[in-house]
């Protein structure tokens, strides 16, 4: 039965229900006569609640059956269910709302202490394990661990006792905090059941035995109580050995007092500070792993995918554990923890975080490791459950399709010409489907198309599709500016012959805004000189000194202000075309300002400090800014971090002070009080200003003018005590005049001037990227959009500089409920004819782009620098490039030219007609 035809069901069952309390209702009334009036309205006031009850239940059912992704709707239905005191409604709600999501810990609880408290005899004690144990495969939960202890000590069975103790002595008697509650509970048992007796004191001996070599909060006090049973019954327990106890006992002790600080900071943390509570499990895990058994490290992944199950990334380091360190299920067979395989983890984690790529990857290749004769059709199933889970976000639609056809490429046999039409077909499926999801932002870098191009010039064996494809990737989006792809592409078409690698070559050299022009240049020349004539040598060498030149000249054009032109411009060499280059006007403006305490870095380029009079840039630093390879920009990615808009608004707002020459312009006064204020109108006033910051005490304001007299925008602000820059900091972007005004401190340099950004860039499961916005929605119109899924806590949207909205926004709920329900419900709607997206904010990590700067050299340019891949500029001494020369000598001419050279010292310099007869000699 589907889960739709159950839910049916049970609606229909429930209406039943409620005709015959309408008709019992009826038949009350008509044969109450003879009651009192009192009893009949407290039984009509009973029965008017349990019909509400009824109404609600049916009407719940009804939207689950519209809208079965709709956390809260299957919460309600479980709360109605309690409040009407109806067991076997609640035993329904419960399993619809299971079939769907797992329970958590607390919803298992408040279940099962009714199905426990209800439980007599042995068979029905039997169906209340079952739910515990199942609540136990859901999630980790010390709680409902407890609640199943006070089922083994309840029952009379000594079978379901040992089966139920056999499951939590094992897997959460290792619970740092709450194990030592489990073994009391044991002991007490055991206690109980066995009476005093020797063997009853043994057995006991063995438990604190057992608990004191896990290191376990308050372990001192059941080692207190070890101590005086061994000596109160030292006549009647056997097998003692406490040199063995000792040592474990003390390295327990030891491995505790490294864990303790970190479940402090772990039980200090508040509920709702989920980053932070997975990087302190990370931390912990990095910390004390060392000193902990496997089956103790593994406790803690499942404390945290507990804690943080909303949390992909947590999930997916739990996997990659599991794969290193698997438990053996046959020393634990009835753990709920240790017997789990990969898979078991896998399907648990999908279940939480359904649209993490990660997980599905991970699946995937759990699935292939496996080597089953099913594991095709079983990986075909999980893209099945790919498609309808909805991933969020193009790069995750693109991670998966890339992983699955790389599956496919492994396993294809490319000697057979169907196999090979099967795995194109996959291909261009993949491309197909991804355009219509995602339209023009599905793998905007082309990346299943370089795939398939480069197996089409390789295994798949046709050179001229493979071209064909790669042309695609090249013309899509800015690929064509990345000399590395056009690098690729041309070691592809090697294999078609020098021909169309020269061809090739001279179409990427070519091309307009290229990042890296210096290094495709000298990859050509090299080529050239390996496979070229003289001729298309020099063709080469004048097409790139051509190229380079206007790359240049355009970066000198763009930025004369902040960026300082070289004096030399390097140049590919070669004979005609080998000539050197004047600086620019620019270019000698700013090396008459370079510092001349220069120094060599570990790269071999020069470093020159910038003087603040000028405002100049070091010509180290200016290399590095033009070598930096331009990064695709996705505009409106759901994967875009929470800080990524606001960031690049800070870096520019870092900025503006440089850019707008605000260092010559540092406000006289005291600077412990002063802000720097920018981005304003050139219409703003000081009284504007002082305005929108009545809460702070403003001393005098001081807006920098040009020299015509107008306000350049930006300025500084005094304020009455220093301890008021930190709340004037905090106002930062505040709108003003329709634009937001950028508020950071004041320095000298810029890296102490910036402030710290103040949105997190952290995984935040209760708050909502949302992009494709209408560029006039306001905040108001958003809030009604996302009311109704909870309680709004916070609004964003992203502006320009200018104030103007980017269409993107930040909307943060008080629940992650909340949020998964928005998600769901508001993704791909559409307003005013703009489709918006809306994804979790996960920030990527943040990464630190290097700049490679070879320097391009041709000819015998005597001044051409020597650079080695992967190291700094090598420091010659005296003799070094002699003795490199003399090494390509060979030996007879080198024995032939001392003679003669020392026969010769004393002799005249020979003359033109000297060599010449020596050379016809």
């Amino acid at each position: 039965m589907s889960d739709v035809e159950f839910i049916d069901e049970t609606r229909q069952d429930a209406l039943d229900e409620s005709a015959e309390k309408t008709d019992s209702e009826d038949d009350d009334s008509s044969e109450g006569t003879n009651t009192e009036d009192e009893d009949t309205d407290d039984d009509d006031n009973d029965e008017s609640i349990e019909s509400k009850h009824i109404k609600e239940y049916i009407e719940i059912l009804t939207k689950i059956a519209g809208d079965k992704y709709n956390y809260d709707n299957y919460a309600e239905l479980l709360e109605v269910a309690h409040q009407m005191n109806d067991l076997e409604k609640i035993r329904q709600s419960a399993e619809i709302f299971a079939a769907m999501y797992p329970l958590s810990p607390e919803i298992w609880l408040r279940w099962l202490k009714i199905e426990s408290s209800l439980a007599t005899t042995d068979e029905q004690v039997e169906k209340v394990e079952k739910l515990f144990q199942r609540a136990l495969n859901d999630y980790y939960s010390a709680e409902v661990a407890l609640e199943f202890a006070e089922l083994a000590m309840k029952t009379s069975s000594k079978e379901i006792a040992d089966r139920i103790w056999n499951t939590l002595i094992p897997t959460y008697g290792l619970h740092t905090v709450k194990g030592r509650s489990i073994f009391e509970a044991y002991r007490e048992d055991t206690l109980t059941k066995n009476g005093d007796s020797p063997a009853s004191f043994n057995r006991l001996a063995r438990i604190y035995e057992q608990e004191l070599k896990i290191p376990l909060r308050n372990m001192e006090d059941s080692y207190i109580e070890y101590k005086l049973l061994c000596e109160k019954y030292k006549e009647v327990i056997t097998d003692l050995d406490a040199e063995k106890f000792e040592r474990r006992y003390k390295q327990a002790k030891e491995a505790l007092q490294k864990m303790l600080p970190h479940e402090t900071a772990l039980s200090a943390l508040e509920a709702h500070c989920h980053q932070e509570r997975a990087d302190l499990y990370r931390k912990y895990i990095a910390d004390c792993q060392s000193v902990l058994d496997d089956d103790e490290v593994q406790i803690l992944y499942e404390r945290m995918v507990t804690e943080c199950c909303l949390d992909g990334t947590v999930w997916h380091d739990y996997v990659r554990y599991l794969h290193r360190c698997p438990p053996d299920p046959e020393e634990n067979p009835t753990s709920p923890v240790f017997r789990q395989t990969e898979i078991d983890l896998v399907n648990r984690a999908l279940r939480n975080c359904t649209w993490s790529a990660e997980l599905y990857v991970e699946k995937m290749r759990i699935v292939e490791r496996q080597a089953k004769p099913t594991s095709k059709m079983t990986i075909l199933k999980i893209m099945e459950d790919v498609a309808s889970a909805g991933l969020q976000t193009p790069e995750a639609s693109v991670k998966v399709w890339l992983e699955y056809l790389t599956y496919l490429r492994r396993v294809t046999d490319f000697t057979s010409e169907k196999e090979r039409d099967i795995l194109r077909a996959n291909f261009d499926l993949a491309w197909n489907q991804l355009g219509r999801a995602w339209g023009l932002l599905a793998d905007s870098q082309c990346k299943i198309l370089q795939f398939w191009g480069r197996l089409e010039y390789e295994a798949l064996g046709e050179p001229s599709k493979g071209r064909d494809l790669w042309y695609s990737v090249m013309d899509s989006a800015d690929n064509s500016t990345r000399v590395g792809l056009w690098i690729e592409f041309i070691e592809l078409e090697a294999k078609r012959g020098p021909d169309a690698v020269r061809k090739l070559y001279k179409k990427a050299i070519t091309c307009a805004g290229l990042d890296d022009p210096e290094t495709l240049a000298a990859a050509w020349l090299r080529f050239e000189r390996c496979n070229g004539t003289l001729d298309q040598l020099i063709s080469c060498q004048e097409l790139c000194n051509a190229t380079i030149e206007k790359y240049y000249s355009t970066l000198s054009k763009n930025g004369p202000s902040n960026r300082a032109a070289k004096g030399k411009r390097p140049e590919t060499g070669g004979t005609s075309t080998n000539k050197e280059t004047k600086p620019t006007p620019t270019a000698k403006r700013h090396a008459s300002s370079l510092d001349e305490t220069a120094s060599d870095d570990a790269s071999g380029k020069k470093k020159i400090k910038r003087t603040h009079e000028t405002g100049s840039v070091a010509a180290g630093e200016q290399q590095q800014e033009f070598k930096t390879p331009a990064i695709p920009a996705l505009a409106n990615s759901s994967k875009t971090s929470d800080n990524k808009p606001e960031a690049a608004a800070a870096a520019k707002q870092s900025n503006v002070p440089d850019d707008d020459g605000a260092t010559e312009y540092i406000a006289k006064g005291d600077q412990s009080r002063q802000v720097f204020v920018s981005n304003l109108s050139f219409e703003v006033t000081e009284a504007d200003i002082r305005e929108i910051f009545p809460e702070l005490t403003i001393e005098s304001i001081e807006l920098v003018a040009s020299s015509s007299g107008k306000s350049r925008g930006f300025g500084y602000m005094q304020l009455a005590r220093a301890d008021q820059v930190p709340q004037a900091l905090s106002y930062d972007r505040r709108p003003l005049n329709g634009r937001p005004v950028f508020i950071s401190n004041v320095a000298r340099d810029k890296a102490s001037r910036q402030h710290q950004f103040k949105y997190s860039s952290a995984f935040e499961p209760n708050k909502l990227f949302i992009k494709g916005l209408p560029f006039n929605l306001g905040r108001n119109e958003l809030e009604k959009l996302f009311a109704p899924f909870g309680r709004i806590k916070d609004i964003r949207i992203v502006c320009y500089r200018s104030g103007k909205s980017k269409g993107l926004a930040y909307l943060e709920y008080e629940t992650d409920t909340a949020a998964k329900n928005a998600v769901l419900k508001m993704d791909q709607h559409v307003i005013d004819g703009f489709t918006i997206t809306v994804a979790i904010s996960s920030p990527p990590p943040k990464k630190n782009p290097t700049a490679t700067e070879p320097n391009l050299a041709g000819g015998d340019s005597g001044e051409r620098a020597s650079f080695s891949l992967g190291s700094g500029k090598k420091q010659l001494i005296k003799g070094d490039v002699k003795q490199k020369l003399s090494a390509m000598i060979p030996t007879a001419v080198m024995k032939k030219s001392a003679a003669t050279v020392s026969s010769s010292s004393d002799e005249k310099p020979k003359s033109n007609d000297d060599f010449r007869k020596l050379l016809l000699k």
